[in-house]
């Protein structure tokens, strides 16, 4: 399996590690990016770290339990020095006091799921660890890594002025996923050359390292187009000991019930739902219980939900539709939870069967998904044929007349030039018949109509489609009648 992801970051970590003096470092990226794993590559890689990293992962818990935690991770270390802190180690205090001591001995401690500290049982550890924090500063060895998957939390306990720790870090590595450029060395590499799978790939995995290694291991990456998508859930998700047959309810949904799973569910069944939408699907009749927290949190803190505004459009917007962040976590919700309560009861092959309709449909939103990523990914490395202006891209207005609404899957705007680009994005290219195309240009015409449409009054207008794959007889018939063509092998080109 071609490893493209952690070079660079392991660089950084192994230069911290062996820097000349101590740090304070936090690693930061969403969920399953490869936090850990950078930490187990880097001690692979570097074996003077085997007897010298301290790892523990946080409970979510108490102080009693916690400090036993990091007791039981003491006398399980290689370090005789660890070791002989255990037994110390019976509070916040008594901890803190241990993670110092090692530190100043050259050790390297690594604290997990350390978000967990914003909970008022657990965040007076914080206090504690500020006072060694300080006193470390002058040290001339050893480290502290303090990783955690909520964004806000790690923020509230690290850059909110209020917080013990503000101030205190000497170093941040941010872990992204995988982009389009990334991918594509991955398919060249491996022969995956059939810009389908592509799309199945990117639609259940997006550019998550973790999730492409689990499919090399499982040979998937030698299966024919044909069978492709049906061989992904079965040895993925649904055979026995499958890789990831558990994933979404142990790392994604653990934290997550109630009126957040509810809003969750129906969001990966519907996805781009307005928060009237949400209410209305979510909330009984009798039921009055304000949702806008639980989707405030899925939006901010958990990152589970994106929330996105069409062009134009301020932070405020009512206009706002919300979507699961995750393709994994989306498959997973609308495709491979269904598939695998059918199985339950039905033979394989028949979850299967009934799972595909499913598949396709989550591929279409995938794709849409993936292509304004790709305008935003060349625009920033200056590649393709269109520089952004704006990371908003499309436009949508429902109207009190629904004959007047605007839907436009890509609306994307160069200032600069002054040109604008709409776009409409399906997963056949001979879904783009005369009745879509009759539609799309509608939608263009009440757009040019609208307030936020007279803002492109002069500009040039470019009309594009977009699919997996475009024949050559298909571009020549749609750039006759006016539009441009762009599939998956063009952008892939680019790189």
């Amino acid at each position: 399996m071609v490893v493209l992801w952690s070079h660079g970051h392991v660089g950084n970590a192994r230069q911290l590690v062996h820097g000349p003096a101590w740090f304070f470092c936090r690693i930061q990226g969403r969920r399953r990016i490869g936090k850990t794993t950078l930490l187990r590559e880097l001690s692979k890689s570097d074996g003077t770290l085997l007897t010298r990293m301290v790892y523990m992962q946080i409970p979510d818990s108490d102080e009693r339990d916690v400090a036993a935690s990091f007791r039981r991770t003491l006398s399980d270390c290689e370090s005789p020095f660890a070791n002989s802190l255990a037994d110390s180690v019976v509070d916040f205090n008594s901890m803190a006091s241990a993670i110092g001591d090692l530190c100043r001995d050259g050790l390297v401690v690594v604290l997990d799921e350390f978000q967990y500290f914003t909970a008022p049982k657990l965040r007076p550890f914080n206090s504690f660890l500020q006072e060694q924090v300080d006193r470390l500063r002058e040290t001339h060895k050893g480290g502290l890594f303090v990783l955690g998957s909520l964004q806000s939390e790690m923020s509230a306990l690290l850059d909110d002025k209020g917080a013990p720790l503000f101030g205190r870090l000497t170093a941040t590595i941010e872990l992204q996923h995988w982009d389009f450029e990334d991918l594509t060395s991955v398919y060249r590499a491996h022969g995956i050359e059939d810009p389908y799978q592509w799309l199945t790939l990117w639609s259940f995995f997006e550019g998550v390292p973790k999730f492409y290694r689990d499919a090399f291991d499982q040979g998937l990456f030698s299966v024919s187009r044909d069978n492709f998508a049906q061989a992904l859930l079965e040895r993925m998700f649904l055979k026995e000991g499958s890789p990831l047959a558990e994933e979404a309810d142990t790392s994604f949904l653990r934290e997550v019930k109630g009126k957040m799973l509810s809003i969750l569910n129906y969001l990966a069944q519907n996805p781009g739902c307005g928060n009237g939408d949400v209410i209305a699907a979510v909330n009984r009749e009798d039921d009055m219980t304000p949702l806008g927290t639980h989707i405030r949190r899925l939006v901010e803190n958990y990152q589970m939900v994106d929330k996105r505004q069409p062009v134009f459009s301020d932070s405020n917007s009512r206009n706002a539709w919300y979507y699961v962040t995750d393709n994994f976590l989306q498959a997973w919700l609308a495709v491979v939870k269904p598939a695998r309560d059918t199985s339950r009861m039905r033979p394989l092959a028949k979850a299967i069967e009934r799972a595909m309709p499913r598949c396709y449909g989550h591929e279409g939103f995938a794709f849409e998904k993936l292509i304004r990523h790709l305008h935003i990914e060349c625009s920033r490395k200056g590649l393709g044929d269109f520089s952004l202006s704006s990371i908003e891209l499309g436009y949508w207005n429902r109207a009190r007349n629904v004959d007047n609404d605007i839907e436009i899957d890509i609306v994307a705007l160069d200032a600069d030039d002054q040109r604008v680009r709409f776009g409409s994005c399906k997963r056949n290219a001979t879904a783009h018949d005369g009745a879509s195309l009759a539609k799309f240009e509608t939608h263009i015409e009440r757009f040019l109509s609208t307030k936020e449409g007279r803002r492109v009054a002069g500009w040039t207008v470019e009309k594009a489609l977009f699919s997996p794959v475009f024949t050559a007889v298909e571009k020549d018939a749609f750039s006759d009648r006016g539009y441009e063509c762009r599939d998956l092998q063009w952008y892939a080109a680019l790189f």
